[in-house]
């Protein structure tokens, strides 16, 4: 088992979501991660790919990892499991008995309502922010109790944070789920026309203001499931866009940027299902080299961040973050 991390006090860390990434084979035919260019990505990890041959890489600026998704539990990862393991440091797949998804039943709602990230930030008066802008329409469905939502999205919803429209858009306090604004745009909505570099720095803005700042990107896993590999290519120079923007705004010497997932699926585009590959993660910023050797798995990265933000202290049992930390 591993000893507690080394101290790694930050400021303020930003997690950038992404559905269904994980480290597949070093194959372009079948993983758009092997083939498409992203210099931003490249660069901070030496040149390296996000591949799974890759994993472990590590470099002054930052550190590639593949974490656990499978967390002993038989059967394809899925979101809803994985997303709310993530959040509350429980292996939520073992307590389900199965991985589920890709929306939160009863009892994985109940994990999020008992205390997540989100939560345990906020009970120690640390700021929050949840920077996806939503539509006024979506936004209606919710408020009716009618729209299925992710497991980030529910826990967002159920600590009480701010889910962000079009005038947060359009005042830049929010980012678009799918980076630039186009959608928005395209339903009548007067907000401005960005580049993904440009929405980065918005939410790197964003970030100044909060101690913890969470964007989800979900478009990753609908482009695994169609094995679009036009579309794929195009999220990931977007993405590599959107890194690069963020990188631009932020001061690495007292924050974090995580790239994180739930599963695998978008890497391996010769199947629509999910796969057992290891989800990724890129850390990016002070003392990452740290606190990586100890993020094995996806129960292990809110008792981190919470450590990292002098929130609560570090343990590697899997339940004791959640029950000691995480709830009241």
């Amino acid at each position: 088992m591993p000893s507690p991390t080394p101290s790694a006090a930050i400021e303020r860390a930003v997690v950038v979501f992404l559905d269904g990434v994980g480290l597949g084979d070093d194959d372009p035919a079948v993983n758009p991660l092997a083939g498409t260019p992203m210099p931003t990505l490249e660069c901070l990890l030496g040149g390296r790919r996000p591949v799974r041959d890759a994993m472990g890489t590590a470099t002054g600026a930052a550190t590639l990892l593949g974490l656990d998704a499978r967390l002993g539990v038989p059967g394809l990862p899925q979101s809803g499991t994985g997303q709310t393991t993530i959040l509350t440091g429980v292996n939520a797949a073992a307590r389900l008995g199965r991985h589920d998804g890709p929306y939160p039943n009863g009892l994985l709602q109940d994990l999020l309502r008992r205390g997540t990230l989100f939560t345990a930030l906020l009970r120690r008066q640390r700021p929050v922010a949840y920077a996806n802008a939503y539509t006024d329409r979506f936004l209606g469905r919710i408020a009716r109790g009618t729209e299925r939502l992710s497991a980030n999205t529910r826990a967002a919803l159920l600590a009480g944070l701010t889910l962000r429209g079009p005038a947060d858009l359009a005042d830049g306090r929010a980012v678009s789920s799918l980076f630039t604004n186009a959608y928005f745009r395209q339903h009548g909505y007067a907000v401005p026309d960005v580049t993904p570099e440009q929405a980065g720095r918005q939410l790197a803005r964003l970030a100044a203001d909060h101690t913890l700042t969470f964007f989800e990107f979900w478009f990753t896993d609908v482009a695994g499931h169609r094995q679009n590999h036009a579309l794929a290519r195009e999220i990931l120079i977007q993405l590599d866009g959107f890194l690069a923007g963020a990188l631009a705004g932020l001061d690495l010497t007292r924050s974090w940027l995580l790239v994180i997932s739930d599963h695998g699926n978008f890497e391996d585009l010769s199947t629509p299902r999910h796969t057992l590959n290891p989800a990724l993660a890129v850390l990016i910023g002070a003392g990452h080299a740290d606190v990586a050797a100890h993020l094995t798995d996806l129960t292990r990265l809110t008792p981190m961040l919470l450590r990292a933000l002098g929130a609560a202290p570090f343990t590697a049992d899997n339940d004791r973050p959640f029950l000691s930390v995480v709830s009241p």
